[in-house]
């Protein structure tokens, strides 16, 4: 793996303030990401995985500032994310892209795909529309998909196909980085391995890393090279996938691989299971935020918060009982 660090996120955090209601007493603000920090390496795909509202998409928005943060540092190729301009923010987008979950609510309807796929380089300044017409053919090429697709609506297109026009979208400017925000998880099974496949492809062809965001830590497994456990906005371990997948040390991350269906009976599996819901960000509990939930905890994890500590070689875990 490239060592060369391409994105490195220090003590990000975005909190929501709630709108307040009429009469009503201010309430504390939603710690959707609450002080994350990793590093994502040239050519490295890291996987972002949690149960849903634990602030993965919050997260990659933030970072990439679709939303503006809290507070906290993100570093792309060395420049500062946060203090940029938004005009040298937008300069700067063409290199870092987003694919979304749902390819029908990205993609505008009464656009032909054509035209959505010559849209962002009119947008950077591309003004020459016979180029930007066959860059387009040529996009769709490489995604899988035949020229006449260039005449469709989007609603003539099945959700495998859209996503990979949103694919397509995401890699006319060449970025060096894609957000790619549960990109699989609203298609049907049979077509996922299809996307991950044309993504790995693609990663390899043009030298493209990923943050790739899912709650499938089986598909997670499949494309990742290193894998961030989220909870509560926070992480709670960090470490190559292998690491992760065979021997996994916070309680949360065993118990999300214990729910994974698995017809390996090579991998051992400790026990742990989880209950309850994942607690009210506008209300965290004291001390560690899986506290509440966790079948080995003892009473100063009901008191102090656990830092991301490394227990091997390029492994991090949020445990007191791990460190």
């Amino acid at each position: 793996m490239n060592i060369e660090k391409l994105l490195v996120v220090r003590d990000l955090k975005k909190h929501f303030l709630p709108k307040k209601k009429f009469l009503e007493i201010s309430s504390a603000p939603v710690r959707a990401v609450d002080g994350i920090s990793f590093t994502l390496h040239k050519g490295e795909t890291l996987g972002l995985v949690g149960e849903s509202g634990c602030g993965k998409s919050t997260a990659a928005q933030t970072l990439l500032r679709l939303i503006e943060p809290t507070s906290g540092q993100v570093r792309f190729c060395g420049t500062d994310l946060f203090d940029l301009k938004e005009t040298e923010m937008r300069n700067l987008r063409k290199e870092m892209q987003i694919i979304f979950q749902d390819p029908y609510s990205s993609l505008n309807p009464g656009r032909r795909i054509g035209y959505i796929l010559q849209e962002p380089f009119e947008i950077h300044g591309f003004r020459n529309k016979r180029e930007n017409a066959e860059k387009a053919t040529q996009l769709l090429e490489q995604v899988g998909l035949a020229p006449d697709y260039f005449n469709r609506y989007p609603h003539e297109l099945s959700g495998g196909q859209l996503q990979r026009v949103s694919i397509a979208r995401a890699i006319a400017l060449n970025p060096k980085l894609i957000v790619a925000d549960e990109p699989v998880s609203a298609l049907d099974v049979s077509i996922q391995a299809q996307i991950l496949n044309l993504l790995q492809d693609l990663k390899e062809k043009l030298d493209i890393s990923y943050l790739f965001i899912s709650h499938d830590l089986g598909v997670v497994e499949y494309f990742c090279d290193r894998v961030a456990v989220m909870y509560l906005g926070k992480i709670v371990e960090l470490a190559d996938s292998e690491q992760i997948y065979n021997s996994p040390q916070h309680p949360y991350t065993i118990a999300l691989l214990n729910a994974i269906p698995s017809l390996e009976s090579g991998r051992s599996k400790q026990k742990a299971s989880l209950k309850g819901d994942i607690p009210n960000p506008a209300n965290p509990t004291n001390g560690c935020a899986f506290h509440s939930r966790c079948p080995i905890k003892e009473k100063q994890c009901e008191e102090k918060t656990p830092a991301l500590k490394e227990v091997a070689t390029g492994h991090h875990v949020a445990c007191f009982l791990k460190h």
